[in-house]
């Protein structure tokens, strides 16, 4: 069954986690309520983890045959995923930047080494997805589909079972926080894990969790929002990352977070709405996501453009707009170009 809800929840996450990748360009250094704003869209990818739980439940608890759900996945994310970062460790290698170098910060990055060959180098890259922002998100989602069987006994559990498993796996997040970097794929499935385990309870309670979702989205919503305040007195702003095994405290993020994409979900739910352009955006969704890095970083670079180094929330606001419509437009060109989904879902997932 569609659901024109989570369609336009699709819609909304990809555009906040472009959004977040766009700080560079007007809203890097900022202080007061710009930087509250950024600590909330910025981790915005829980929302993107929080409807792929939904929707395993949704879509494909009731046929789930592991082998199809793996292929399914590997034609239209594991496969436009090794291209695409091919095309950018060749380009990375050719004009010598990233971790090929000559004086790259290893000391940020442990997993990397100024001993590694070439080839090591290339295929930490594809480990990791380091080569392009947010592409570090395919490795971990791997692992995701790879422990689709787990997620799949999970919702066999009793009711009070699941919610034990959440809390306990909530818990260990908590105070695992995100990979340093985003370089640990292992790290962020741990740490994303309560939030994919969220979708498939809300999914699986569908008729009993939507009830008064007007109250709850606003009541949810609003404790994200005094979150990232809390953050922003405290002197935090964005996600809380540390390697594996060192103790950083209490991560804020998490919970600001989980109450985030759940108030969003109540929101959405309570206001269904259709669109053409919120269609477009949610039905190239994958594609917009593999494409807005090359769209970033072409825009980076470009010699006649003079990026402003103070906040500029007019120029911010027009380069996503600008880097969203490039990704929606090169998305269905490409579409069209291939001959169909048939042939460009394995370049850019549409």
């Amino acid at each position: 069954m569609f659901l024109q809800s989570i369609h336009n929840y699709r819609a909304v996450a990809i555009i906040a986690i472009v959004m977040s990748h766009s700080y560079v360009y007007g809203l890097e250094d900022t202080t007061g309520i710009i930087s509250v704003i950024k600590t909330i869209l910025t981790g915005c990818t829980a929302l993107f983890v929080f409807i792929s739980g939904y929707m395993f439940h949704h879509i494909f608890y009731k046929r789930f045959e592991y082998k199809k759900f793996m292929k399914g996945k590997f034609q239209r994310i594991i496969i436009p995923y090794l291209i695409l970062s091919t095309f950018a460790i060749i380009l990375v290698y050719i004009i010598k930047s990233g971790f090929y170098s000559s004086s790259p910060e290893y000391s940020r990055i442990v997993f990397f080494s100024p001993e590694d060959s070439s080839l090591s180098t290339a295929i930490k890259y594809y480990l990791t997805g380091r080569m392009l922002t947010a592409y570090w998100y395919i490795p971990f989602a791997i692992l995701l589909f790879l422990a689709s069987p787990l997620h799949f006994k999970f919702i066999k559990l009793s009711k009070n079972t699941q919610i034990f498993t959440i809390a306990a796996f909530s818990l260990i997040s908590v105070f695992l926080h995100r990979s340093y970097e985003n370089i640990n794929p292992l790290q962020m499935f741990v740490y994303y894990t309560p939030f994919y385990l969220i979708g498939i309870y809300f999914s699986l309670y569908r008729e009993e969790i939507n009830k008064h979702c007007t109250q709850k989205g606003v009541i949810f919503l609003s404790a994200a929002i005094l979150l990232a305040f809390y953050q922003y007195t405290q002197g935090h702003e964005g996600s809380y990352t540390k390697n594996f095994f060192e103790y950083g405290g209490i991560d804020i993020m998490f919970f600001q977070k989980m109450f985030l994409s759940t108030g969003l979900y109540f929101i959405l739910e309570a206001f269904v709405f259709k669109t053409k352009l919120t269609d477009i955006i949610s039905d190239t969704s994958f594609a917009i996501f593999f494409i807005h890095p090359w769209v970033l970083t072409t825009i980076k670079r470009l010699p006649f453009l003079e990026h402003p180094e103070s906040t500029n929330v007019p120029y911010y606001l027009v380069t996503c707009l600008v880097v969203i419509s490039l990704s929606v437009l090169i998305s269905i060109a490409l579409n069209r170009i291939l001959t169909g989904k048939i042939k460009s879902r394995y370049i850019i997932g549409y």
